[in-house]
């Protein structure tokens, strides 16, 4: 059953914000006293923060006396420009967001010019970097931004809490109606503040990744359906050497795979019973008694290392997988000469001519003892494509307003997908809306729409009142219920590790920690592949885990998530 946290979740993750230096020694290295160096990060952090607010508490008395109504539209009555810093996924190409239909719509509708710079994902870290060292800043920067060091700390991003229920009544009362603690608690800071308006776009989905075999190659084989790891090898032994598509050549790829993305590696410890998202950067996981688990060193990850291996010697898996990105994975998909591999969903992936046509969905059994476990998702909203104010925004009030016309259900639904006709419609039988209308092209090519870049905030009551399920949601539903009801879907959720409020301190101690120890077991997940795993390599392995940071990190999280109320 899908676990839910308790409504004192808030109260005591808010109290822990309070008391946050205490989890973890707050000073790295250098001079000072741990309560020394907390008590000037949070006399800084006070005085800028409150800096903010007061440029922000003049914004509104500015805008008060001049064109801006406060309800109502346009937003404006007179000329108004704001800039827009929006983020871009890599594997999006868009047209120039001013020149998107609904984009026009938006500032027709509000009376508010927008200037829009598009970054793509891989760029966005530097030129975050670089804008908050230059001191200029857009007036909305779209996409992750760290709230807590320049939100809570710089005072850069500023909150916006005393406006909210006036200036965004659509986005107060869809978090009000709710009724998620754990989705509150994601859309604030340390301070228990509002610096962004969040991303969440819910469907009802209890894991993101599924694994698919090939069917027909099964039957052209007259195999069974494996259900071991030992058995899903010789599956694939015969998939490499039996000619399942027919055209008398050994050309079959058995186990397609990478390091990183949806058909990354991560995904595959799953099957070792290590429930880990490839997706989240964090190989730390909650197991079913709430301890915190730290993944690469556990055996299942070493099992899975040797499994990789012993495909890998024996040509079973794709032979780039050390090397190839998501585009050329994607592009073998939909080839179709494709044995077994970890996906979102078959179907509007760009595979439809390919493996959605001869692969189903393999849900996997206990081997040797262990059972299978895939990370688990819940609806908490991410910092991912939302909404931040910054401190040279000197038109607060009016770009809340903008923001909440921006998740107003057709204007939301029409920036997302196109707009209404062509992009999505309302049905004709029950009034909810059908997103998107072309479902076999919506996502592939240069989109004149922001796709998933877009706000976008949409939590599951929400959801299921607005919208009909689209066909890839009617496709995936049926699999996690598949994997739900095999019992191989984590108890409590990792995204639970997403609501530690830590002090900007710790965040940056962490987050430090947690590149090199991403570095080091990337580094070792290639060597593990191509040259196996023996018990000395092995040992000298995990034995610089805690030089790392590992243990340090592991008692943060663990003394954390001790003082929520999981059930």
């Amino acid at each position: 059953m899908r676990r839910k946290m308790s409504t004192k979740v808030a109260a005591v993750l808010m109290a822990m914000a309070m008391a946050a230096t205490a989890l973890t020694g707050c000073g790295s290295g250098g001079g000072g006293s741990s309560s020394e160096t907390s008590a000037e990060s949070s006399q800084a952090a006070s005085s800028e923060s409150s800096t903010a607010e007061g440029e922000a508490e003049e914004a509104t008395q500015a805008a008060a006396s001049g064109s801006f109504n406060e309800e109502g539209y346009p937003i404006v009555n007179e000329p108004l420009t704001l800039s827009i810093l929006l983020c871009v996924r890599d594997i999006d190409s868009i047209i120039d967001p001013s020149e998107m239909e609904s984009v026009k719509e938006l500032e027709e509708k509000t009376g508010i010019q927008l200037e829009w710079e598009t970054v793509k994902s891989s760029d966005w870290g530097t030129k975050l970097n670089l804008m908050f060292a230059s001191g200029e800043y857009p007036d909305i920067i779209l996409g992750n931004v760290d709230v807590e060091e320049y939100g809570v700390t710089q005072g850069i991003i500023v909150p916006f809490d005393d406006m909210m229920e006036e200036y965004m009544p659509i986005y107060t009362e869809r978090i009000a109606n709710e009724e998620n603690p754990a989705l509150e608690l994601s859309l604030t800071a340390s301070d228990g503040k509002h610096y962004n308006v969040g991303m969440i776009s819910s469907n009802g989905f209890n894991t993101d990744i599924h694994y698919f075999i090939n069917q027909d190659w099964l039957d052209a084989l007259s195999l069974e359906m494996p259900s071991t790891i030992d058995e899903l090898t010789e599956t694939f032994r015969a998939f490499k050497t039996g000619d399942p598509n027919g055209n008398g050549e050994q050309d079959e790829i058995p186990l397609e795979a990478s390091l990183e993305g949806a058909q990354g590696v991560p995904w595959l410890l799953g099957l070792f019973g290590v429930p880990i998202n490839g997706w989240a950067g964090n190989w730390f996981y909650l197991d079913e008694n709430k301890q915190i688990q730290f993944a690469p060193a556990q055996e299942g990850f070493r099992q899975c290392m040797e499994w990789l291996h012993q495909l890998y010697e024996e040509e079973l898996v794709d032979s780039e997988i050390l090397s190839q990105d998501e585009n050329t994975i994607s592009s073998k998909l939909a080839e179709g000469n494709v044995g077994f591999f970890t996906a979102w969903r078959l179907t509007a992936m760009g595979w439809d001519d390919g493996v959605a046509l001869n692969c189903g969905l393999y849900t996997p059994g206990e081997s040797n003892g262990v059972k299978p476990m895939l990370s688990r998702t819940v609806d908490i909203a991410t910092a991912s494509s939302g909404a931040h104010i910054t401190s040279s925004n000197q038109h607060v009030p009016e770009t809340m307003r903008l923001l909440d016309a921006m998740i107003e259900t057709e204007m939301m639904y029409s920036l997302y997908y196109g707009v209404q006709g062509t992009g999505w419609e309302y049905n004709a039988e029950n009034g909810k809306i059908d997103a998107p209308l072309d479902v076999e092209n919506f996502g592939t090519g240069t989109k004149t729409c922001l796709d998933a870049n877009a706000l976008f905030f949409a939590p599951s009551k929400y959801v299921n009142e607005v919208r009909n399920p689209s066909s890839g949601t009617l496709e995936k539903l049926p699999y996690c219920e598949n994997y739900e009801d095999a019992g191989i879907v984590q108890t409590y959720s990792n995204q639970y590790l997403n609501l530690i409020r830590l002090t900007a301190e710790q965040n940056e101690e962490i987050n430090l920690k947690m590149t090199d120890i991403k570095n080091y077991v990337n580094e070792h997940i290639s060597s593990f592949i191509s040259n196996g795993v023996t018990d000395d390599s092995w040992n000298v392995y995990v034995e610089e885990f805690p030089a790392l940071g590992t243990e340090d990190i592991q008692t943060t999280y663990q003394e954390a998530i001790d003082q929520m109320d999981l059930q």
